[in-house]
């Protein structure tokens, strides 16, 4: 009994140090620049109410596991989206399940559009692509370090995922979803006819990783980043297709 209440008044010390806290930060009774002040306006301290609370990569009881807080730790709130809220943990943005945090002035915090765990995925395959860039074309060649050939590299990138496609480029059109060359997101396969008059016949097939940027490998250069709007590139395109599995 004595513990509880104890931890009772440990939670309304903490609680009203943050609300003084808060209202210095907000009203700018910290004499800082305005610029700084603003960005204060646009976060809130706050407490942890349990112990062993998940700290998540993105607003999904599924997504990655960071970390954990526990009671009265004193968190960083940046935004809110649906029941979660979104903090700063270790100097990257995370997100914290709202049944847990106490805090004042919580609802006032902006609404957040986050990352979502396919985003995070996705960003993570053409990290790990991005890795090979250098590696030598050869003909028939599946290997990222000694050497691939188009469809070979766009195969054992995804393959390191557990994303199966078949050999071929013409063959990996059937392994995904048709995505408009408007709507290409980040590892998602964009192909091409390089016979010199683009019938649609695929020939050839890169990985997109965004800002109309793709990587593939070349016999020229072997694995490079090129860009679609390049008159050639932009002449020789077919189609996109997404491989990712949306649930």
């Amino acid at each position: 009994m004595e513990k509880l209440k104890y931890s009772k008044i440990n939670k309304f010390i903490t609680l009203l140090l943050i609300f003084m806290l808060n209202n210095s930060m907000i009203y700018g009774q910290i004499k800082e620049a305005d610029s700084s002040i603003n960005n204060y306006k646009d976060s809130r301290l706050a407490i942890v109410t349990e112990n062993g609370i998940n700290i998540r990569q993105c607003p999904d009881t599924y997504a990655k596991i960071l970390g954990k807080v526990n009671q009265l730790d004193v968190i960083v709130v940046t935004g809110k989206y649906n029941d979660w809220y979104r903090i700063n943990y270790k100097n990257q943005n995370a997100w914290i399940y709202s049944k847990y945090v106490e805090g004042f002035n919580l609802h006032l915090l902006p609404e957040i559009i986050p990352v979502t765990s396919e985003d995070l995925f996705r960003r993570q395959i053409v990290d790990y692509a991005k890795k090979f860039i250098g590696t030598p074309y050869k003909y028939g060649g599946t290997s990222l370090n000694t050497g691939v050939d188009c469809s070979g590299f766009t195969q054992a990138v995804m393959k390191h995922f557990d994303i199966s496609l078949n050999r071929s480029s013409k063959d990996q059109t059937k392994n995904g979803t048709p995505v408009s060359k408007e709507e290409l997101n980040p590892s998602d396969l964009v192909f091409f006819d390089t016979s010199g008059t683009n019938s649609g016949k695929v020939s050839h097939v890169g990985l997109y990783i965004g800002n109309n940027r793709f990587i593939h490998a070349t016999i020229s250069k072997g694995v490079k980043i090129d860009n679609l709007s390049q008159p050639y590139y932009n002449r020789s395109y077919v189609m996109g297709a997404s491989v990712i599995n949306k649930e």
